[in-house]
């Protein structure tokens, strides 16, 4: 009876790992995959706070620093072919407060500023690209339409919305 216990066990640990492996979640620390390239939540955290601190306006947080950082694989890409792509350099000298930048901080400025010089028919690469990528965002950072090329906010289940004023029943008073 143990031995039978013991396989049922093995039989379930294995199709967790394999169930794990194939949504590319294989460990804790994985943010998104983007055709077979890792994102840790590490990195993702580590830019945030360095963009933040070269950047104090800018309102970045995690899951929007995510979404950037899956869409600059494709900026990037399309900016060095290009000819437009910048150099770890020069986005190091766009945010010369951060003293050892983190890779995923200098893709974000790359990306960021190479897309502001992208032409329309450039951005439309980028948005073929990502469109055929194959992405898999941990489920705490929202999910990917590929069709659409939008990211959408995951919102868990215990968060409720509060109703508007517009839409609280009306009341009167008593009298």
């Amino acid at each position: 009876m143990k031995a039978l216990s013991a396989l049922r066990g093995s039989i379930v640990t294995a199709v967790v790992v394999g169930v794990l492996a194939v949504s590319g979640c294989a460990t804790a620390d994985t943010a998104a995959v983007v055709n077979g390239h890792r994102i840790s939540e590490q990195e993702v955290q580590e830019a945030t706070t360095q963009i933040t601190k070269a950047y104090p306006g800018a309102k970045l947080d995690t899951a929007s620093a995510l979404s950037s950082l899956v869409m600059a694989t494709f900026i990037n890409q399309v900016a060095d072919e290009s000819g437009k792509g910048l150099s770890d350099s020069a986005a190091k000298a766009a945010v010369a407060g951060i003293p050892d930048p983190v890779p995923a901080t200098l893709e974000l400025v790359k990306s960021s500023l190479s897309s502001q010089q992208l032409t329309s028919v450039e951005q439309g690469k980028v948005i073929a690209l990502a469109s055929k990528a194959k992405v898999t965002l941990n489920p705490r950072y929202g999910t990917f339409d590929p069709k659409k090329v939008r990211f959408d906010v995951s919102q868990p289940n215990w968060i409720k919305t509060e109703p508007s004023q517009s839409s609280a029943p009306a009341t009167t008073p008593a009298g």
